[in-house]
């Protein structure tokens, strides 16, 4: 029988075991290009019909969808609820990081037109308060109210997935080549880790309570991926530890991100378990997405995108 295991409460971690496993987040990122149906999804994005019917059921029971009434044609139609749309921001964040890093999925979207400026936009994190970019290195964490020891439910498998984002999609979505890095819960926390303040393989181990093969298996993958470097820190005996290289660095968006969704969705009313100080400014961090182009916070209704093969289509929610 699986054990739930106690680790600091971390609203990375509510995200992640809710929303974070490759399916769930495919199935979100084409909702969000509009694929309302099942056999939208199931054709659009190469998923067995048994996988989605679990994963559309565990997405409806979070919140994240609701079930509509049945169209004149009997399909069932699942809408986006407020709380499936604020992972958005999220998905962008995807996309950014696949456009500058990862080799181009052909379906997915090039390039996101922001129809309120008109200009072809790549979304970015600022401070709600001051309004200036958001990097790693210029946020501070603290304790919240919410801090404490948590159980997390372990994944259904620890076993990454073998199927690569090729093997299925025919649909455009917004998730490119990262899917098939992060679609597993894991990996992400291991990246979160590095943003908490660990670099050694027992810090991590000790804050997620990981198996020793599994923690083994994700360092590997994501230095083989260039995204952390492996450094000797001690020579006799010798001891290394692990640092973000500049691609590394660049998954701090989707963190921070679904840190601001857990926060929002999943943590009890006023009981956050980190907050967040933007240094540069000293107020506490309220990150948003917004166009680079003309600063205006990114609304779903007003994005458009384009593929390498088709004309521009409307996200629609």
């Amino acid at each position: 029988m699986s054990i739930k295991k106690l680790i600091p409460a971390n609203s990375v971690a509510r995200a992640l075991t809710q929303v974070g496993d490759r399916w769930s987040l495919l199935i979100l990122g084409a909702a969000f290009c509009g694929m309302r149906r099942f056999d939208e999804w199931r054709k659009g994005i190469g998923i067995a019909s048994n996988i989605l019917t679990n994963r559309l059921a565990r997405l409806t029971r979070i919140g994240c969808f609701e079930k509509l009434p049945a169209n004149e044609g009997g399909r069932q139609i699942y809408h986006l609820t407020e709380m499936g749309r604020e992972l958005f921001p999220t998905a962008l964040m995807f996309w950014r990081f696949d456009r500058l890093w990862s080799q181009r999925h052909p379906l997915q979207p090039n390039t996101l037109l922001h129809m309120s400026c008109g200009q072809a936009t790549v979304p970015t994190i600022i401070c709600r308060h001051c309004r200036s970019g958001v990097v790693a290195r210029d946020v501070r964490y603290a304790d919240g109210p919410g801090a404490g020891m948590e159980r997390l439910p372990p994944p259904k498998s620890s076993r990454r997935s073998s199927i690569t984002l090729d093997d299925g999609a025919v649909a455009p979505m917004l998730f490119g080549d990262s899917i098939d890095l992060f679609g597993d819960r894991w990996t992400q926390l291991v990246l979160a880790s590095f943003f908490l303040g660990e670099r050694r393989y027992k810090e991590i181990q000790a804050r997620w309570h990981i198996s020793t093969n599994v923690l083994a298996d994700r360092l590997h993958l994501l230095v083989e991926n260039g995204m952390l470097q492996r450094r000797i820190y001690q020579t006799n005996p010798e001891r290394s530890e692990y640092v973000l290289t500049p691609k590394g660095m660049d998954v701090y968006p989707i963190i921070l991100m679904l840190t601001k969704w857990g926060d929002h969705w999943l943590a009890p009313k006023g009981a956050r378990p980190l907050l967040l100080t933007h240094t540069r400014c000293g107020a506490e961090l309220d990150p948003l997405v917004v166009c680079n182009c003309c600063d205006v916070e990114l609304d779903p209704h007003e994005i458009n995108f384009r593929t390498k093969t088709q004309e521009a289509l409307t996200l629609a929610l």
